[in-house]
């Protein structure tokens, strides 16, 4: 069999890669695209007139590679990326971190989809692979019909603008915020918030963005300038002394051991966003944190202990549980 043919062809696919390869990381001056493609292009005139015969190879092909300015950059735009093996890695941890009931999943998932569609077997299992890496971002509840809202909402923030909602919190008594300046958006406790200063309780709060009906922008705009800041509690609570070996875990803010005890637990002095924020952290530690000061800030906690022993029959306080919670 004539292999001669086959010759040809297989230059031009070696020389193809090999200026996608250059390409990859950025626009390149004639010189130097040249000098980063090596043996693959001859030296002199001729390597332009083959770089312009490959172009259009590749026009062909959907990848297009745009001469820019003046002296002369290529770049690459459009067509299918060419990922390293590391890169596939970064793509499937970022498929592996939004669970399905992110509000965003669909729309991480179709992007993921676009990306990879061009993968070779190879690539194919690599991507495939399941992360070793996983940090997955799992709501409680199923995001995804709320991801209209949420787009409402980054708008209203990214424009300035006030709005207008029904909330029903977990009193469930609802509630109508006929004005809100909305700030920030917020994943914790498996829950997003809508952060905004509300002139109902002249408070900033956290608004779970599930619980909010009904929402309308208003037709005005927050001055430059004009944000209210939203006040951090500082507290102080003792955590035993077989969590606080190595580093401490960074729950709250501006968090620092103030004193050591011969029980080698320490007492820890943090900020926290809310005072529901912050007991609904130190529960997870069960018996390991006590909340030391304010003393308000202790009371909370008991009222919420007592009432969860009340719910396994331990003694009743009668008191209401969540403290100010949205």
């Amino acid at each position: 069999m004539n292999t001669g043919s086959h010759q040809p062809t297989t230059r031009l696919i070696v020389r193809l890669g090999a200026l996608l390869e250059a390409l990859r990381d950025g626009p390149l001056e004639f010189g130097d695209l040249v000098a980063r493609l090596g043996a693959a292009y001859p030296p002199g005139a001729s390597a332009r007139r083959m770089l312009d015969r490959d172009l259009k190879h590749l026009a062909a092909l959907g990848i297009i590679i745009e001469r820019q300015g003046s002296p002369r950059r290529y770049a690459l735009r459009g067509g299918l990326p060419i990922f390293s093996a590391e890169e596939l890695r970064v793509l499937a941890l970022i498929r592996d971190t939004f669970d399905a009931r992110h509000p965003q999943a669909t729309r991480v998932s179709a992007l993921l989809t676009r990306l990879t569609a061009g993968l070779n077997d190879r690539e194919r299992r690599d991507y495939e692979r399941r992360a070793a890496r996983r940090s997955p971002v799992r709501p409680a509840i199923d995001y995804g019909p709320y991801a209209g809202l949420i787009e409402q909402l980054e708008h209203a923030i990214a424009v300035r603008q006030p709005v207008r909602f029904r909330y029903l919190p977990i009193s469930g008594r609802e509630r109508v915020h006929h004005y809100v300046e909305p700030y920030e958006i917020e994943f914790y406790d498996r829950h997003f918030y809508l952060v905004g200063y509300s002139s109902l309780s002249r408070q900033i709060l956290n608004f779970r963005i599930d619980r909010i009906r009904d929402l309308i922008g208003l037709d005005q705009r927050i001055p430059p300038g004009l944000e209210r800041e939203r006040p951090l509690i500082t507290f102080r609570y003792r955590l035993a002394a077989a969590l606080a070996r190595g580093e401490l875990s960074q729950r709250f803010e501006s968090q620092r051991i103030v004193e050591h005890l011969e029980s080698g637990d320490v007492i820890i002095e943090a900020r926290g966003r809310s005072a529901f924020f912050i007991v609904q952290t130190l529960l997870r530690y069960r018996a390991n944190a006590e909340v030391l000061e304010p003393d308000w800030l202790r009371a909370r906690m008991a009222d919420e202990v007592r009432a969860l022993a009340a719910l396994y029959g331990g003694e009743s306080s009668g008191a209401e549980s969540g403290g100010a919670s949205q």
